[in-house]
């Protein structure tokens, strides 16, 4: 056997066998990879019904707009007697109000209360301004849309 040729062979061998330690070296110093992270699950989302709770009562135009107590008992009383808004929330209010100079302006004033006669019911509640035709002054018309009961 050629001695030349032997010690060929055998720095070949090692020359992988060193390659091969070194990469287990290397993987085994390596982090580990990241553990997934559970996505928080999006919130249920809230659907309106489509039938509205309708609400009509009188309120003193000055009252309102001046936010005095007369007016938010006068709402809370007429709230109170629907015994269906009872312990529910409210995703959109259309408010209709009847006044000669506007009644969207009145209308308006009478959102403005709604959080003040049943907090719980109107907290965070999208509202819209109406005119009431046909009525007179100081009439108001609420449509509730409530959110399907969880």
């Amino acid at each position: 056997m050629n001695l030349r040729v032997a010690v060929t062979a055998i720095a070949g061998w090692l020359f992988a066998d060193l390659l091969l330690a070194f990469a287990i070296v290397a993987l085994g110093t390596q982090d580990p990879p990241p553990r997934p992270v559970a996505q928080p699950s999006p919130p249920p989302r809230q659907a309106l019904e489509r039938r509205f709770v309708k609400v009509t009562l009188s309120v003193d135009p000055d009252d309102a707009r001046a936010g005095r107590q007369g007016a938010v008992e006068a709402l809370r009383r007429a709230i109170q007697a629907k015994p269906v808004l009872r312990g529910r929330k409210a995703g959109i209010v259309l408010t209709f109000g009847a006044q000669n100079n506007g009644g969207e302006a009145f209308a308006h004033d009478v959102n403005r209360l709604l959080e003040r006669a049943d907090g719980a019911l109107f907290a965070g509640v999208a509202t819209r301004d109406f005119q009431l035709l046909g009525a007179s002054g100081g009439e108001v018309m609420l449509n509730i849309y409530l959110f399907y009961k969880n």
